[in-house]
């Protein structure tokens, strides 16, 4: 088979700033798409200002926007907005990441924008949509994993909700339904021939990701006091090393966990039945004691040979050398003045069959 770019010849608009946004649209780019991100000189992009800079602009910047066009124009001028209609001619589709009606504000709404191109897609993301009684609030990623519950799943042995040291909503709850967005939208105007607006509510993507809560919630089960992927299960936790470096051990189903018990020679831990699992039932510290016999390394090369679901815990910059990043060509190396970035690479493959 052959690998293609599924966004060849589309050419996108991008007026989003700071996160999931620009990352959203650089995603796309790497399908194939031709992003032109505009910005006003009035409100540039954020993030062209954080530390740490090459040319004195962010490598965040650079990492999430470097592969698309660069055009700064005042659209609140008429020879700018003129500029911009020119643009929005020729594009497939329009992402914006303001408040609601303020594209409005600059001729450029979605009503606007089909009188200048009647088949454009038109991508409005905000934090919690177009409607309802939130519509105009601001927020970034805390704000939305405390409004759609996800929040409260994470919380340490006092209780206290723990802030992830990640970006979660932003990301699989903006920037990667951005491309869903713009695939599904692009494909309904082929079909009806008709412009498409995208109404994306960052908040209403991200409560789908506390599907297993909710789940549990249905069926009137404690989701706060029920052992699953949650730290109470002595298969499904992580462990120190004898180096003080990390092992996840994620052995949910029985075959695995029965799997690791035949790799550390302890035939009597076997069990059918997960409820054997949860702390308090199995002593944890034994799993504890068990793991600081060995280094990270050691362990990675002891599991080997087993179907065991347990993986090193890698620290950021392992990521880059690790062999499946590599083979995946997850990262694509950009010289940047005097420096070379790792970007994003394809978010996923895609093949024509032969």
């Amino acid at each position: 088979m052959k690998e293609i770019q599924p966004l060849s010849g589309i050419k996108i608009i991008d007026f989003t700033r700071l996160l999931p946004g620009p990352l959203g649209t650089h995603l796309l780019s790497q399908l194939g798409a031709e992003v032109t991100k505009v910005e006003s000189p009035k409100r540039m992009d954020y993030t062209r200002f954080y530390e740490p800079q090459i040319n004195g602009v962010s490598t965040l910047f650079h990492s999430l926007n470097c592969t698309k066009t660069q055009l700064i124009v005042d659209y609140e001028t008429s020879e700018g907005y003129q500029q911009l209609v020119e643009e929005i001619k020729k594009a497939d589709v329009l992402v914006e990441q303001f408040r609601p009606e303020t594209m409005a504000v600059f001729n450029l709404s979605f009503e606007e924008v089909t009188k200048i191109n009647p088949n454009i897609v038109y991508i409005s993301v905000t934090g919690y949509g177009q409607t309802g009684e939130k519509k105009d609030e601001a927020g970034h990623d805390l704000n939305y994993l405390a409004a759609t519950g996800l929040l409260s799943l994470n919380k340490d042995e006092n209780g206290k909700p723990v802030i992830p040291g990640f970006q979660i909503a932003d990301i699989a709850g903006g920037a990667y339904m951005i491309v869903s967005a713009c695939t599904s939208g692009l494909l309904a105007q082929k079909i009806h021939q008709k412009a498409q607006y995208i109404d994306l509510s960052i908040f209403d993507a991200a409560i789908s990701l506390g599907a297993i809560a909710h789940g549990m919630l249905q069926g009137n089960a404690d989701y706060r006091k029920t052992p699953f992927l949650s730290g109470f299960m002595v298969n499904y936790n992580v462990y120190e090393c004898a180096d003080g470096k990390w092992m996840a051990l994620a052995a949910f189903e029985m075959k695995f966990w029965n799997s690791f018990c035949e790799l550390v020679n302890k035939p009597l831990w076997k069990t059918f039945n997960s409820e054997d699992l949860t702390i308090g039932v199995f002593d944890k510290k034994k799993l504890e004691q068990l793991f600081k016999t060995k280094t990270r390394d050691e362990w990675v090369a002891l599991a080997a040979n087993y179907d065991v679901c347990l993986s090193p815990v890698l620290e950021m910059e392992e990521v880059y050398d690790q062999k499946q990043t590599k083979e995946r060509a997850i990262f694509k190396e950009v010289e940047i003045g005097d420096k070379t970035l790792k970007i994003y690479g394809k978010p996923y493959k895609t093949y024509v069959g032969l």
